[in-house]
């Protein structure tokens, strides 16, 4: 079996679960915080403005059978790209065991 990691920018987080989801694949989605290129965010308070350190990036996780794979990847990538350098990464990666609970 196989782990899939899609880092995928926060525009484009439900049109991929959308995809995945129409796709018949389940995913565990959860928010996480970036340091890289995207566009760091501006914040306000008290008269001052800040530039955020990170970034806001998504994570969406999956596991699949060996015989998905590439079909996992076609998805995501169709529903994920922004069309820029920094639009997000998949990370694919070997599980060698999986226990329910």
């Amino acid at each position: 079996m196989k782990r899939i990691e899609a880092y995928v920018s926060s525009e484009k987080a439900e049109a991929v679960l959308s995809a995945l989801e129409s796709s018949n694949f389940q995913a565990t989605f959860f928010e996480s915080k970036g340091m890289g290129k995207g566009e760091k965010r501006e914040l306000s308070f008290k008269g001052r403005t800040m530039k955020m350190r990170y970034s806001t990036r998504n994570t969406i996780v999956t596991i699949v059978d060996d015989n998905k794979l590439d079909e996992v990847i076609s998805v995501i990538k169709g529903s994920g790209s922004t069309g820029t350098t920094s639009s997000g990464v998949i990370v694919v990666s070997p599980v060698d065991n999986l226990i329910t609970l």
